[in-house]
């Protein structure tokens, strides 16, 4: 039987993940509500930790950061001291925006120690607070935080630092593939960021 009297949402936009550009009033949640940072080991057994954020129409924008590994040749050593200190700029400047600096005081020895530490620094501080962010495409096509900052605000900061310039991927630069899953926990190889995005970019969305 085919019943049309039920109430059915026939106008949805099928838009599903935050685009390229400059988003405001963004808040650190997922849509079904569990705690927005994760730490987590891929299937292969590579670590990350993954911020989830979304919009006020549900979209979501997922920000991982891998556990830099150690690659060879003789700036090895030196070549993974600048990846790990990048992404402790990183998760500084978003964590600044939710707490004291002074909270996010602390020296260990392991990516696991790092990503816990600062969940818990975190908590629960995250709730309520609303940010301005710039979200790119990185040389994988798949959305993330550029690698400098600043790229998150607070709403609360009128006059935005936050500008898209000439080098920003906007544009994907070949063309989609049909997932087969959203899961952040399927990793692709040596990526930074993990999300799996079907929607053409039409128009930037710029705010």
């Amino acid at each position: 039987m085919y019943d049309t009297t039920k109430t059915i949402e026939t106008e949805q936009s099928g838009l599903t993940f935050i685009q390229p550009g400059i988003h405001e009033n963004v808040r650190l949640a997922k849509p079904d509500e569990s705690y927005p940072i994760i730490y987590e080991k891929s299937k292969n057994g590579n670590e990350f930790i993954a911020l989830h954020f979304m919009n006020n129409e549900g979209q979501t924008f997922v920000h991982t950061e891998w556990k830099p590994v150690l690659g060879t040749g003789e700036q090895a050593e030196a070549i993974l001291e600048k990846k790990q200190a990048n992404l402790v700029k990183r998760l500084l400047h978003i964590g600044k925006k939710i707490v004291n600096e002074s909270a996010l005081k602390f020296k260990v020895d392991t990516f696991e120690e790092l990503a816990k530490l600062y969940i818990k620094a975190i908590g629960d501080n995250y709730k309520d607070k609303l940010f301005r962010v710039k979200i790119i495409y990185n040389n994988k096509n798949y959305t993330t935080f550029p690698n400098y900052v600043p790229f998150i605000e607070s709403m609360s900061i009128k006059n935005t630092n936050l500008k898209m310039s000439p080098d920003d991927k906007v544009a994907k630069t070949k063309a989609d593939t049909i997932p087969t899953t959203n899961n952040p926990f399927n990793e692709e190889s040596e990526a930074e960021t993990i999300k799996v995005e079907t929607t053409s970019l039409n128009d930037l969305p710029w705010n």
